[in-house]
């Protein structure tokens, strides 16, 4: 009898042949083939959001000029990514549904106005009541930032999809030949 194998991800068990073996580190993994298909996309995910979360601490570094991030900003950071409530259904947890990393960013750099504004006329006892100041900024503003970079790319795609349509050229054939109408009342002649 053939050994079964757990797979990691469904937690059903198989035979070695009905299985795709993957190697992740030093470990090799056994799925199954819709298993890993699932298994790449969310890690292809994972690491897309670990790209645009180091851009954006690297964003807010630039813009406060600090070197360091406190640890306990993060967990504001990621309040605003998976869209958890700050009133109301409070104790709800909630898995990005909120504005993604790059909006967040784009959010600090279209309000770095008004963040320097408030570090050069406040004072802060610290980086972290700094961070937390300018993070109300860009919650009150995140969502205007969010539309425009929707309607942004759906202008993208619209004029993509309208350089498709004129490269296709409707499907209208160029070598259209029309019939040549032999009347004597006809004055398209003369025009």
């Amino acid at each position: 009898m053939a050994r079964l194998y757990k797979c990691p991800e469904c937690d059903d068990k198989d035979i070695e042949d009905n299985m795709v073996i993957d190697y992740i580190g030093k470990q090799k993994k056994r799925f199954h083939p819709k298993c890993h298909k699932r298994f790449l996309a969310e890690a292809e995910f994972k690491r897309v959001e670990k790209k645009e979360m180091d851009e954006l601490v690297e964003t807010i570094k630039d813009i406060h000029d600090i070197k360091l991030i406190p640890n306990q900003f993060y967990s504001f950071l990621q309040d605003i990514r998976n869209g958890n409530e700050l009133f109301g259904n409070v104790g709800t947890k909630k898995s990005k549904q909120g504005y993604s990393y790059a909006h967040i960013a784009k959010a600090y750099e279209s309000n770095i106005d008004q963040i320097n504004w408030a570090m050069n006329n406040r004072q802060f006892k610290n980086d972290l009541v700094m961070l937390k100041y300018s993070l109300a900024i860009i919650k009150s503003n995140i969502d205007q930032v969010s539309k425009h970079l929707e309607e942004k790319q759906e202008r993208e795609d619209r004029f993509e999809r309208s350089e498709v349509d004129q490269d296709i050229g409707h499907g209208i054939s160029d070598d259209i030949k029309y019939k040549e109408i032999d009347d004597e009342m006809d004055i398209s002649k003369f025009l």
